[in-house]
């Protein structure tokens, strides 16, 4: 059987018009473009560091200047083009959010244990304001610090140091609650499980500290009738758990038992986040050098055998979804570690998890030591130039929120208009899931005011967002993600056309459908 457009042509020959007749014009849908995956992340805490303090700005505001901090923060970071921000909701034996098992921050509210007033939750805050920006919250523990040295005042009756004094060891001028103690690390566990249970979270977000950073104390002694001093390490006050829990156990090494204390919690953490909740995300940012030497030529701390971090296991084992090594050198510093040490880590990555360096952003405008601000967007085109061709995808966070936005905002101005000039999606983690959602149900609502459209799910695969695609009268084409909760959407503008995808819990993209309003 001939086609309807040849059939036309024949009968217009024989006519002999000479000309072709066409069938009536349809509206023809474009797909959208497929959105590029990136991690694009940033730290948020109330710790000062290099000048900069995150949020809440200061101690004791009240909750409607924290809540409005909050949303410029937020605001800020979405404007941009980052997608998620990582947010310390607990510091040192302190909670930035009700809960039984810490006190209120004294950073949050001014003084440990006293709560906001009016009352409100400012993690479920953050978890609604984040998520209706498209950013993913992750939420960042500190397990050990009992104490942060800078915090004066009392601390509460609630607090760890005073509820379970027997856990907590004071060396140098750190508070910290020893790994060593099996009931200490299940209690840690189950304060950062409680939130897991309770909070919409994207992700448990851990950073380099597990045993104390190594202290040392000035000493004085006599050499041939000569005082001479010296600085020695301060070492870790644990005996009594190295006797109880090492020894009688039989371990003969109190480092590799003191290893073995972080890695049970580590894993204890991963299998305890996925039997709540399989699509949060657990991710650890640690030191950037696993051990001098590791790859060859790179000096530097040994976190293995100080803080006793055997991040390289982590990884190997597959308890982190993705690891943020802290690679806090300049792009073409010494011994090259940025790169070498981005590759290493890559390469020491069996089960093909996420390695997203961690940047030191807050070091352009820190200091008299200063970086340029085109050192932080050359480290991050270098992280993606080392992915192309590869399996990998690209990522990573800056530390801290505060110093994109430093200076009028230089850096971050540089980094929207080139590095994040497009929109970018968290990558999806197929290993917690790799089912793909139906396309979207999409209707347009009718009405005489501004075009809205009514999104459903295809089929009963879980989403956790949606993603809209408009096409202006130009061919232009613009994203926004939006909070599977949403099911009635504005659509600001008069697109030609509008597609939707369902993004999974897990990342999973659907095929788009297509509406014309």
């Amino acid at each position: 059987m001939l086609s309807l457009r040849r059939s036309l042509s024949l009968l217009a020959l024989a006519l002999g018009t000479g000309t072709t007749v066409r069938p009536p014009l349809r509206h023809i849908r474009v797909p959208p473009p497929d959105v590029s995956r990136e991690f694009r992340a940033a730290w948020v805490t109330p710790i000062e560091d290099r000048g900069f303090r995150d949020w809440p700005s200061a101690p004791g505001l009240s909750p409607d200047s924290q809540r409005a901090e909050l949303r410029t923060l937020l605001d800020s970071a979405a404007a941009i083009g980052l997608n998620a921000v990582i947010l310390h909701v607990r510091l040192a034996g302190d909670a930035m959010y009700p809960t039984k098992y810490a006190p209120w921050s004294a950073l949050l509210t001014g003084t440990s244990g006293e709560a906001p007033r009016p009352a409100y939750d400012p993690l479920a805050y953050a978890v609604e304001q984040a998520h209706a920006r498209g950013l993913q919250l992750h939420a960042w523990f500190n397990p050990f610090r009992a104490v942060l040295p800078t915090v004066k005042g009392k601390l509460a009756k609630t607090h760890v140091t005073r509820t379970h004094p027997e856990w907590i060891r004071k060396y140098g001028s750190q508070t910290w609650i020893d790994p060593g103690d099996p009931a200490a690390r299940k209690f840690v566990l189950e304060t950062i499980l409680d939130v897991v249970k309770r909070y919409d979270i994207d992700g448990v977000h851990l950073d380099d500290y597990f045993y104390p950073y190594r202290e040392s104390r000035v000493i004085t002694r006599r050499v041939h009738h000569h005082r001479v001093r010296e600085r020695r390490d301060i070492e870790f006050p644990d005996e009594k758990t190295w006797k109880k829990y090492g020894k009688a156990e039989g371990w003969t090494d109190r480092d590799a038992w003191r290893r073995a204390n972080i890695d049970d919690f580590v894993q204890s953490l991963y299998r305890g986040v996925k039997a709540i909740r399989p699509s949060v995300l657990v991710g650890i940012s640690p030191f950037g050098i696993w051990r001098p030497g590791s790859p060859a030529g790179i000096t530097g701390l040994d976190a293995f055998n100080e803080i006793y971090a055997d991040s390289r296991r982590w990884l190997g084992e597959g308890w982190v979804d993705y690891i943020a090594p802290q690679l806090y050198w300049p792009l073409d510093g010494a011994e090259n570690r940025f790169r070498a040490l981005d590759a290493w880590w890559r390469s020491e990555n069996p089960q093909n998890r996420y390695v997203w360096p961690a940047l030191y952003t807050s070091h352009v405008f820190g200091g008299r030591d200063d970086w340029p601000p085109q050192e932080i967007a050359a480290e991050v085109d270098a992280i993606r130039q080392s992915r192309v061709g590869t399996t990998d995808v690209p990522g990573h966070i800056h530390f801290r929120l505060s110093a994109l936005f430093a200076d009028h905002g230089e850096l971050a101005a540089e980094l929207d208009a080139n590095e994040y000039q497009r929109m970018a999606l968290v990558p999806s983690f197929p290993w917690l899931g790799s089912e793909k959602p139906a396309a979207p149900l999409v209707s347009v609502i009718p009405g005489s005011g501004p075009a809205a459209i009514a999104i459903t799910a295809g089929d009963s695969t879980r989403v956790r967002w949606w993603l809209v695609q408009t096409r202006d009268s130009t061919g232009a084409w613009s994203a926004a993600l939006r909070p599977v909760g949403d099911a009635r959407l504005p659509i600001d503008v008069s697109p030609a056309e509008v597609a939707v995808r369902a993004i999974s819990a897990t990342g999973i993209a659907s095929e788009p459908t297509l509406v014309t309003p």
